[in-house]
């Protein structure tokens, strides 16, 4: 039965970690496994696995603590095609829009603690039978100071016929509200130990900032995320790198939504090679082939260290790992349990390479019914460009984003500013 969900997606043979947690059939489990190791998918199919054998009245809950990780498992259930009805619920997400579809009664539910608790508060969740609850990081959920939205949603949910509590770290101690349940756990943190090299790179003197720009002008190009503590550094690294002729994206908290989600767009579509990010994008983020990851400032804790480099060597991948520090900061205490290599920085800076593939930006989303086959269908037929000059496509509520190769930007010029698609006059720009 699992194998079958599996093979609907298109995604190639269950791993380990998958096939060993589907063949227990105890309703409540916790799932410990590293990022990269293929547990989201353990845990959507499980649960498709549950849904095919209970009453079609039942819904599911699948709590995240932040939005893109909602939308991550969102998408990653959208890719399971079992045809059942979802709605994904966020900040910054419309919150009619997310009513509208919690009306037709869905099957599940994936939304942040924030966001589900909102909707129980103002009624428009109380039409569901919610009887089967997944927290996905549910030790970083705790973390960030949920357990009082976790205590209210569990309250307003009808009895749990299912849990599932996944996380990337162990959990020591089940909150109240889980006492009554005996829950039985699957750990595989220790089996899947990324493939991963650590190196420290000393800076010249106390100038970390030139030291970087001067070693990734010199490395060949490849998926790099540069991690920082702190916002401003986030910032400053940025324009930095940028008046050096380095184009890059920036992923922290204090952007907007969709400042974040256009962040991870140029990132994972190739547009840009280089991420500059704080913690928030140490976990919970779906960025395959990542080559590298640059501690540009100390992470606070050995965890924090730990989830940083998981971004890297994900799925039996090999990675690298630069730790970056100058002559008068010592390495954190916590590096003692880990080996590092020296690595040797450059004297001179390089220019630097540009992305061969550029972003164009549709003012027509989900809200217009517009899809992925639609936007090929314009660009193919209308605009002339081939199939392989076609990159990665992005529909959010009320625009698209697609990727060409830079050197079939000349064929749309032309077509600027308005086009037609599904019989609808769109806005279409170059994004930056």
């Amino acid at each position: 039965m699992t194998t079958t969900i599996f093979s609907k997606t298109n995604l190639g043979s269950p791993n380990k970690l998958q096939t060993t947690y589907w063949k227990s059939n105890h309703p409540y489990k916790t799932l410990l496994a590293n990022t990269g190791t293929g547990k989201t998918f353990a845990f959507l199919v499980e649960l498709e696995k549950i849904l095919n054998q209970l009453d079609s009245k039942d819904c599911a809950l699948i709590l995240c603590p932040s939005r893109e990780l909602a939308q991550q498992v969102s998408n990653s259930y959208s890719q399971l095609r079992t045809g059942r009805k979802s709605v994904t619920c966020y900040g910054g997400h419309k919150f009619q829009f997310e009513v509208q579809q919690l009306n037709e009664i869905p099957t599940v539910i994936i939304g942040t603690p924030g966001r589900i608790a909102d909707h129980f508060n103002r009624g428009t969740m109380t039409n569901l039978h919610i009887t089967h609850l997944i927290i996905d990081e549910y030790d970083k959920t705790l973390e960030l100071g949920f357990q009082k939205e976790i205590d209210f949603i569990t309250s307003n949910c009808n009895e749990f016929k299912s849990i599932q509590l996944v996380s990337a770290t162990e959990i020591e101690k089940l909150p109240e509200i889980f006492k009554p349940f005996q829950f039985q756990t699957s750990n595989f943190l220790e089996e899947a130990k990324p493939n991963y090299t650590l190196f420290s790179l000393k800076a010249e003197g106390n100038d970390k900032l030139v030291t970087l720009v001067k070693y990734i002008s010199n490395i060949s190009s490849s998926n790099t995320l540069i991690f920082c503590s702190h916002r401003e550094a986030a910032d400053r690294i940025k324009q930095h790198l940028k008046e050096f002729g380095k184009e890059t994206a920036l992923y922290h908290g204090g952007l907007e939504q969709r400042e974040r989600e256009h962040a991870l767009y140029l990132f994972k579509s190739g547009c840009v090679d280089t991420l500059i990010c704080t913690d928030l994008a140490s976990r919970g983020l779906d960025i395959p082939e990542l080559d590298l990851v640059i501690h540009y400032q100390f992470p606070h804790s050995k965890e924090d260290f730990i989830h940083r480099n998981g971004r890297t060597a994900r799925m039996k991948a090999e990675g690298t790992v630069i730790l970056l520090h100058s002559e008068s900061e010592p390495l954190p205490d916590y590096c003692s349990n880990f080996e590092f290599k020296k690595l040797k920085g450059y004297e001179d800076f390089k220019d630097f390479n540009h992305s061969k593939k550029f972003p164009i930006y549709l003012s027509a989303g989900r809200k217009d019914k517009i899809r992925k086959i639609d936007i090929v269908g314009f660009f193919t037929k209308e605009a002339g460009v081939k199939n392989e000059h076609l990159g990665m496509i992005e529909i959010y509520d009320q625009h698209s984003l697609i990727t060409l190769s830079i050197n079939e930007l000349k064929k749309i010029k032309s077509l600027l500013p308005l086009v037609r698609i599904k019989k609808q006059k769109i806005k279409m720009s170059f994004f930056k």
